[in-house]
């Protein structure tokens, strides 16, 4: 359990399992009440494109991303095997930088080339990302995993995911 406190003293408060987004340029204070677990995802980037004032930090709680809070966005048109259904949320969207969830039943589907690149932490289930050269690699919830610009591969989905991803244009 902890806190980030913004310039002017607004706070917000985070639990276990929380998203805490600090945009460019922002500023205040860290209370960390408990150990806690962080997994930084940080990009770097001329331009502070926030307009707030001062820049706020965004909370979004864990329970958020259960399945009814999310879009649906229904079964995967170009699934290769089951019906991998997939609802997504967006947390923040600012200048070149987006943070969301994403869940995937299980299924399997292609991945063509990425337009952006992407950092993901696993925050639930077991999957398969196969590279276009055939290696692959079992990922399962704590792991981190980065797909670069350009990549292309496939998803095996095992088991129900839910991912934390930040994407960067």
């Amino acid at each position: 359990h902890g806190c980030v406190t913004d310039l002017d003293g607004k706070s917000h408060y985070f639990g276990p399992g929380d998203t805490v987004v600090l945009p460019k340029g922002w500023s205040g204070r860290w209370d960390v009440l408990e150990d806690i677990h962080k997994v930084w995802f940080v990009h770097d980037h001329p331009n502070i494109e926030e307009t707030s004032n001062p820049i706020r930090a965004v909370v979004k709680p864990y329970n958020s991303f259960t399945k009814h809070r999310m879009t649906q966005e229904g079964v995967r048109n170009d699934a290769t095997h089951g019906t991998p259904e997939t609802a997504s949320s967006a947390i923040y969207k600012v200048g070149p930088v987006e943070v969301g969830c994403w869940t995937c039943t299980e299924g399997s589907f292609p991945e063509k080339v990425r337009s952006t690149t992407e950092g993901f932490h696993v925050l639930e289930g077991v999957f398969f990302l196969t590279n276009a050269d055939g290696t692959a690699r079992r990922c399962v919830a704590g792991d981190t995993v980065v797909l670069p610009k350009g990549w292309s591969g496939y998803w095996d989905i095992i088991e129900p995911v839910k991912k934390l991803w930040v994407a960067v244009n």
